[in-house]
């Protein structure tokens, strides 16, 4: 198993246009009942943990059986059924249930909290919540609170609750035999409602269409036929969806584990002969920086991908030089539309490779709007048409993020080089501002990536009266790793321009906060910046 290396792109007036597909396929619902019917014997499903297996004939059985019951709920096109739980043999059921039966699926974060879980609520008022043990109780607190009642189905047990194995012995054989899926003749029809990583503020709901489950299903970028898979991405994260979709729709075996651990991965990879993992470039760091993956030999992995954060260039070519036997390419998308751009072989460290087919790139200057050459850095515009249909009831955020020609404004700074790779180098909003300099917080977390005791780190501004802003690092260190505050300052120092400069020094933490989505979470960054200095100032 490998990926594609030969998609091929053209460029005109610097915009970088993939190759145009067709598919003779009427909606995902169709594409999923057909797939999951022809692997029908193959095992999709395999609990790392109780050894446990599920075929797609099961799969295909338990589906049927949830959207049987949808039904009887009276579930339709326009109704939202919710999904919030880790991953585990049952999660993408109802999801695929509510496919079949031509509704819209939610995913939640389970761990989500009170406030969170009210706001996703009111937005998107599920008729049906399927959750985990873990998230039931706010839930159900959340329901007392609102004005809203969802059937609550739970996967184990609880008394306010359904229980899901109950739903799947309500029918008999004869009933499953008999059911049909539900036609979608509508390509743009909202299929999923997904949330926003919700970085500066509360989650906003993103529709995916009919057409873009469809495309990502159909994506052959990444061979997974007959492969052995594994990711820890849940279904609140594009790429769970994502994986989910593109492993059934070709016949993978996919290996459940409740979450990501250093030491656990490799032995796995080496258990279960894993042919192809989807890592977060959190993964990829911890991964690397605890020497666990220099004691496996992994001969049967074939690629790893990663995305979700821009990946240092020295971190990149480190873990190349490891596993060389491996393609380890990073990917670029958004939840509003998927993936647009994924590396080659051959490409270059660091990059987010080339556009993808369908997709188009731009880089765009900030100031004048005007497209930008190779090698300019500016703001990268997406257009695909698999591009949401917008913000969930948020018309006017909608608006400011696509433009009347159908561009998508990322906020996201990069460049394009002469080859046509990306480079994504930071959030146009994360820039800090020092004395009329732009100063990019992921040069600087380059720098102090390179210190071998140096585990993870963010950068981040804080305000300052007279030079606008201060650089400070959050640094968390390697279990044993030693290294000082005025070391990693010196670091930067010595080996930057002196506007990058650490003059707001250094704070090191256990761990860095992130948000639901798994990213770093710079607002609580900022907001425990703002206390340590309120906290100098009041010692002076």
């Amino acid at each position: 198993m490998t990926t594609n290396d030969s998609r091929s792109f053209t460029v005109k007036n610097n915009v970088y246009k993939g190759e145009i597909t067709t598919s003779n396929r009427k909606s995902i619902g169709e594409m999923m009942w057909n797939k999951i019917k022809s692997h029908r014997d193959k095992i999709v499903h395999l609990d790392a943990c109780t050894e446990q297996v599920v075929t797609y004939a099961e799969l295909q059985d338990k589906v049927i059986r949830c959207a049987l019951w949808l039904q009887e709920q009276g579930i339709e096109s326009k109704d939202v059924v919710t999904v919030c739980t880790s991953n585990h043999f049952n999660t993408f059921v109802p999801c695929l249930a509510a496919i079949y039966v031509n509704a819209i699926f939610n995913p939640w974060n389970e761990n989500m909290d009170l406030q969170n879980i009210l706001h996703v609520m009111q937005l998107t008022t599920p008729k049906v919540i399927f959750c985990s043990e873990k998230s039931v109780n706010v839930i159900l607190s959340a329901i007392k609170e609102s004005d809203h009642n969802p059937t609550v189905v739970i996967f184990g047990d609880h008394f306010n609750a359904i229980s899901f194995s109950d739903i799947l012995s309500m029918y008999s054989d004869d009933k499953v035999a008999t059911f049909q899926y539900v036609e979608c003749n509508d390509m743009r029809k909202t299929m999923c409602i997904m949330h926003s990583s919700g970085t500066t503020g509360m989650p906003k709901g993103v529709e995916l269409s009919n057409y873009c489950l469809l495309h990502i299903s159909e994506d052959k970028n990444i061979y997974l036929t007959d492969a052995v898979a594994i990711w820890f991405s849940s279904l609140y994260w594009i790429t769970g969806i994502m994986m989910n979709l593109m492993a059934i729709a070709q016949g993978a075996k996919i290996i459940l584990y409740p979450e990501f651990e250093e030491e656990a991965i490799c032995p796995l990879i080496e258990k279960y002969k894993i042919t192809m993992a989807f890592l977060s470039t959190n993964m990829i760091n911890r991964l690397l920086r605890t020497d666990h993956i220099k004691k496996f030999s992994l001969s049967t992995l074939k690629v790893i991908l990663f995305g979700g954060a821009v990946i240092k260039s020295k971190v990149h070519e480190e873990i190349r030089c490891i596993l060389s036997h491996v393609q380890i390419l990073q990917v670029f998308g958004m939840t509003e539309f998927g993936f647009c751009a994924m590396q080659c072989s051959n490409h270059k460290n660091g990059s987010c490779g080339t556009v993808l087919q369908d997709a188009q790139l731009k880089i765009v200057d900030v100031e004048n709007g005007k497209t930008l050459g190779p090698n300019n850095l500016g703001e990268l515009w997406i257009k695909t048409p698999t591009l949401m249909n917008g913000y969930y009831r948020n018309s006017e955020v909608t608006k400011s993020t696509i433009d009347n020609e159908g561009w998508l404004h990322s906020g996201d700074i990069g460049y394009i080089d002469e080859d046509g790779e990306l480079f994504v180098i930071d959030r146009i909003k994360d820039l800090i501002k020092y004395r009329g300099y732009q100063i990019s917080p992921g040069e600087i977390e380059n720098v102090l990536m390179s210190h071998p005791a140096v585990l993870e780190v963010a950068v981040i501004g804080v305000p300052h009266a007279t030079n606008d802003e201060h650089p400070i690092a959050f640094v968390t260190k390697i279990p044993g790793g030693e290294v000082t505050e005025q070391e990693l300052i010196d670091l930067v120092a010595d080996n930057m321009m002196d506007q990058y400069k650490l003059r707001a020094g250094v704070i090191f933490l256990n761990a860095l906060p992130r948000t639901n989505s798994g990213k770093i979470a710079k607002k609580e960054l900022r907001a425990m910046a703002k206390k340590l200095i309120l906290k100098q100032k009041d010692k002076l």
